[in-house]
């Protein structure tokens, strides 16, 4: 019987975050699709969540909603924060800055479909601070562009999140790997890097052999395929 159980659809977008951490972690786990759960049982749970992803912890027997929150539930669990009470703020600040760039690249989560002009002001601008602030996130953590982590000398937390943002966006939308070269030259090397290691690319290599370059699926993927393309 597996440890956890993860209901998310089948695209990566948020629960690419989970998905990634359990595999770095070799957890034991069952990835089940959020319809089982989703518009229908979900405010039966304790602790109900709005949307998923939900995890189903059985060793504590608690359920999870809101990826930061899954998230850092399991680096707790699995060692996966900095050492420094300070740094481990920071980790958190880092995945609630992930999630807040889903929203705002998903036009509020989809309020609005994108129009061209609004997407170019975005990606020139707003877009091209966040790559910016998570390369000098690195930076002052001695992230190099070959090497080292994003808040110190270890894999953490943070860096899973930063990749499962980044690498999933320009595996998704190769039109923007170029945005991030140029805005974050050490992001874009440590997303290589850590979706090199063993057990995350066997993961990729299933699950974009599967769907392809899917991201976050419907009329809000479509919008963002209109306006990149």
């Amino acid at each position: 019987m597996p440890d956890y159980e993860l209901f998310y659809w089948d695209l990566p977008f948020r629960g690419n975050f989970i998905q990634l951490f359990l595999e770095e972690v070799r957890a034991h786990y069952q990835k089940l699709d959020a319809s089982e759960l989703y518009p229908d049982r979900n405010l039966n749970l304790h602790y109900p969540g709005m949307a998923p992803p939900y995890l189903y912890d059985r060793r504590a027997q608690v359920w999870f909603a809101q990826m930061p929150a899954i998230l850092m539930h399991l680096a707790k669990a699995y060692e996966y924060l900095p050492d420094a009470p300070e740094q481990q703020t920071l980790a958190l600040k880092v995945i609630l800055d992930c999630d807040d760039v889903l929203m705002e690249i998903t036009n509020h989560n989809g309020m609005m479909m994108w129009d061209q002009e609004s997407w170019n002001d975005f990606r020139a601008h707003r877009l091209a601070n966040w790559m910016t602030l998570f390369e000098r996130t690195g930076q002052s953590h001695s992230l190099k562009t070959d090497a080292g982590y994003l808040l110190g000398p270890r894999l953490t937390v943070a860096d899973i999140a930063t990749v499962a943002l980044f690498g999933t966006l320009v595996h998704s939308f190769p039109e923007l790997a170029k945005d991030l070269e140029h805005n974050a030259p050490r992001v874009a090397n440590l997303c290589q890097r850590v979706e090199g290691r063993p057990a995350i690319a066997a993961f990729l290599d299933d699950q974009r052999r599967e769907l392809g370059n899917g991201y976050c699926g419907g009329q809000i993927e479509q919008s963002l395929r209109d306006v990149i393309g």
